[in-house]
């Protein structure tokens, strides 16, 4: 499996959570009616943040797929797959207009602080990622700048 399998398989997951999204009164009432209640009924949903939502009875399924262990960093071990992994985060997040590249792109892997002097392998380091992480990520830059050369991205 590749990242991008991996990460179109985490979005199907997702995508058949039963969570419902509303970014206004007249949304939350259209799906609160969907499932049967009336938008005075907030004490049968739980706001999951960012305008979703989920009705209590479902509250198992979508706290067990959010608290289910991180597989991740497991894959990350592998070689290929770390270096596929950062080389699509950095084309998907303009890694090399963007002044915060490094940051944005080792965000996608784990938590870390942003500071203007860190670079990429100083994120995965303060995420506890491992040298050979750190090599694939140093392989990934190079791969995407001799990329963005020879198709003149920028």
């Amino acid at each position: 499996m590749n990242y991008k399998e991996w990460k179109d398989s985490r979005q199907g997951e997702f995508n058949n959570l039963p969570i419902f999204f509303a970014f206004g009164d007249r949304q939350f009432k259209d799906q609160m009616e969907k499932r049967g209640l009336t938008e005075n009924d907030t004490d049968q949903v739980y706001a999951l943040g960012a305008g979703g939502y989920y009705l209590r009875k479902d509250a198992d399924v979508v706290r067990d797929w959010f608290n289910k262990p991180d597989e991740l960093p497991e894959l990350m071990k592998d070689e290929d797959f770390a270096v596929d992994a950062f080389y699509h985060e950095m084309c998907n997040h303009e890694f090399g207009i963007n002044w915060q590249g490094d940051w944005d792109v080792c965000q996608c892997f784990g938590d870390c602080e942003y500071g203007e002097s860190k670079g990429g392998c100083d994120y995965l380091k303060e995420m506890g990622y491992d040298d050979s992480v750190l090599s694939a990520y140093v392989t990934a830059k190079s791969k995407y700048y001799r990329d963005a050369e020879e198709h003149e991205w920028f």
